[in-house]
């Protein structure tokens, strides 16, 4: 019994390792999944496309644009939007802003009816111009402040790598739409118990490596006649005078839905804003 005891006592680290370590990959693995399962029925039955990628300037593979649309077929169901990705390589005969609003408008897009809740994301890269349009409640909820943000976040690696850019994109929208945060770690549990031995073993060699370095001087070893001697030390107290100095703090703006709001040539209503990379 005694040798259990000593043997639990022995490795209690690693086995504390290994619960903390599970409990961090059940949360990432099981409930962070389930908090992304569908919960929205799509109703609009007069949208005329399926299709949600139109790589028109053929800046993505065939599997890049496959992962993007099962990525958006996952996270349309999780916010109840429409999500679009348009890209372009021409000299457009109307502003970027019209040609999205006219390309949500005509395909009549909209998750819960036509012209309805959903986004698109035009990036034109003839002159670099991008446009991002919300509809329905997706323009209710996006803010200027928060439309600024997903085109920077997006035009910043839009050359460097597209594909990593419109995924962006697309992660964005989730995120912002449902507040929840967009992770990818996922640790397969035998990665868990080998972080929870690797974890053990640099413990204990450290352990180790403390128990060999103890003190083997006094605390009087380098004191002259082996007495420490203390000085006098006194705190002169001098003024209780503070300075005060008024910091001034921006109010910000943009906080409230209907960012860019206006109303598209086929007259429906719209927000969105644009940019350049």
């Amino acid at each position: 019994m005694r040798e259990i005891k000593d043997f639990f006592k022995q490795f209690k680290w690693m086995f504390l390792a290994i619960a903390v370590l599970f409990c961090v990959w059940l949360f990432l693995t099981v409930f962070q999944r389930g908090s992304e399962e569908a919960v929205y029925e799509r109703t609009n039955e007069e949208c005329d496309t399926e299709e949600r990628v139109f790589d028109y300037a053929g800046k993505l593979t065939m599997h890049e644009e496959e992962e993007l649309r099962k990525l958006i077929a996952q996270r349309e169901k999780a916010i109840g939007c429409d999500i679009v990705l348009v890209t372009l390589n021409e000299d457009l005969s109307k502003d970027i802003m019209d040609y999205a609003d006219d390309f949500y408008d005509e395909h009549m897009f909209g998750y819960n009816k036509p012209w309805g809740d959903g986004v698109v994301y035009v990036d034109n890269w003839y002159d670099g111009y991008t446009w991002f349009s919300t509809s329905g409640k997706a323009e209710d909820k996006y803010s200027e402040n928060m439309i600024n943000e997903l085109v920077d976040d997006v035009t910043e690696i839009t050359n460097e790598n597209p594909y990593k850019a419109y995924k962006r994109y697309v992660n964005d929208v989730y995120r912002q739409m449902s507040g929840k945060s967009v992770s990818s770690l996922s640790l397969p549990l035998p990665a868990v118990i080998v972080l929870s031995l690797l974890f053990t073993i640099v413990y204990t060699a450290t352990g180790l490596s403390g128990e060999k370095t103890k003190r083997t001087t006094g605390i009087t070893a380098y004191v002259p006649e082996g007495k420490p001697d203390m000085g006098f030390c006194n705190d002169a107290f001098i003024s209780t005078h503070t300075t005060r100095r008024h910091i001034d703090r921006s109010s910000g703006g943009g906080s409230s839905g209907g960012g860019g709001h206006h109303m598209s040539s086929g007259g429906h209503s719209h927000g969105g804003g644009g940019g350049r990379h």
